[in-house]
């Protein structure tokens, strides 16, 4: 029995059903459609791309400059000059797993910016110290622990 969810909960393997190769091929029957593994693998390197540019945009990198007098002067630099704002929502799915989910909001020229960093798994529940330990290491893999006070 097959069973009907949104279409962004279609797992990669929809790509595998004749009914959807069929309906992609109407009209253009020419059109490559890779496999689930090939789908599969180009999220999995997106999203490891788009995270680092996200980690490059929100952390502060510190440029040592060097002075004619030998003096060296640390200058803090980010791409993101701004505050940065931190939401969580918590939940447990049906099968008993604990989530949390972490997103970061902040303004650029004018604009306010709202992205996910991540969705976590929490060990065993969400007490306030596993989603504290959560949302620390997921700042650290961001490198924008230091930007939390």
């Amino acid at each position: 029995m097959v069973r009907w969810v949104t279409e962004s909960k279609r797992p990669f393997t929809i790509v595998n059903d004749r009914g959807f190769r069929k309906l992609m091929k109407t009209g253009r029957p020419d059109y490559h459609i890779p496999s689930a593994e090939t789908l599969s693998r180009d999220v999995k390197k997106v999203f490891a791309r788009v995270r680092k540019r996200i980690a490059k945009m929100l952390q502060v990198r510190i440029i040592q400059l060097v002075l004619l007098e030998l003096k060296c002067i640390d200058i803090p630099f980010q791409e993101h000059e701004g505050t940065l704002s931190f939401a969580t929502d918590a939940w447990t799915s049906p099968n008993h797993k604990a989530y949390v989910a972490i997103t970061v909001h902040f303004e650029h020229e004018g604009n306010p910016i709202a992205m996910l960093l991540d969705l976590v798994e929490v060990a065993k529940s969400h007490s306030g110290v596993n989603l504290a330990a959560a949302f620390a290491e997921v700042l650290e893999e961001f490198g924008i622990s230091d930007k939390v006070y």
